[in-house]
């Protein structure tokens, strides 16, 4: 809802800054930047500048204390302070390209393509950490249209969690062989930043902050507990 009225706004109004925006009842703040990002995510609006994306790349937990300025200004001035954590820059409609062109179930199908490549095997709980510029129900049925084609499987591939799953048919073939193997000890280090880093939401146990100096140790592909500090003992 708040792409659609900043899409609008820019559409009729041109470059406007986040507080042009939010003077003109695009939303809440929190329903503006998601609605700046999505319209980012599919190539259609870009800002002047390189720190509303700095901003949004800073882990959230460091957002907050960004500026050591800002914290002071919020003390004293309260909620007014918050917009120095707010999109910056001017925010303006790209130029027609042949990709504002290509159909929404189009650029769902390749969101569905991509996330596969990435896990093998991709259901709801999979992609909570991924930015996706497409609602779940269109994945769904992007996924639905890949497997009537039969480039994708549909079926129950993971335990312990509902709704649709769908999988590369090399990834069924590999976890097929994975099970049939006796326990190896393999051990296999994966940055806390990969996309790999599914503790917490696939798995038992806090999730580890995707901070480039963290990682995930598996042992035969099973997550060994970390420490409190998102490392493991064994470092």
């Amino acid at each position: 809802e708040a792409a659609r009225k900043i899409l609008a706004l820019l559409e009729s109004q041109g470059a406007l800054f986040y507080g042009d925006l939010e003077n003109a009842n695009a939303g809440l703040p929190t329903q503006i930047e998601d609605g700046l990002w999505e319209l980012v995510s599919l190539g259609i609006v870009s800002a002047d500048s390189f720190q509303a994306l700095r901003e949004r790349m800073r882990p959230s937990s460091r957002r907050r204390r960004r500026r050591p300025g800002a914290s002071r200004f919020r003390s004293r001035f309260g909620i007014a302070a918050s917009r120095a954590l707010l999109p910056s820059g001017r925010w303006t409609l790209l130029p027609a390209s042949p990709w504002q062109e290509v159909k929404r179930d189009e650029i769902a199908e390749a969101w569905a393509g991509q996330l596969l490549e990435r896990y093998g095997v991709v259901f709801r709980d999979v992609v909570q950490r991924e930015r996706v510029g497409i609602p779940w129900r269109e994945l769904l049925q992007a996924f639905r249209r890949m497997e009537a084609r039969g480039t994708t499987r549909g079926g129950r591939f993971v335990t312990g969690y509902y709704g649709e799953q769908y999988a590369k048919p090399e990834a069924v073939d590999a976890i097929r062989r994975v099970r049939k193997q006796e326990p190896q000890g393999e051990r296999v280090r994966v940055s806390a930043v990969d996309p790999l880093n599914l503790v917490g939401i696939l798995t038992e146990g806090a999730r580890i902050p995707s901070i480039h100096t963290n990682h995930v140790l598996f042992v035969d592909g099973q997550a060994e507990l970390p420490s409190a500090a998102g490392r493991h003992a064994d470092d």
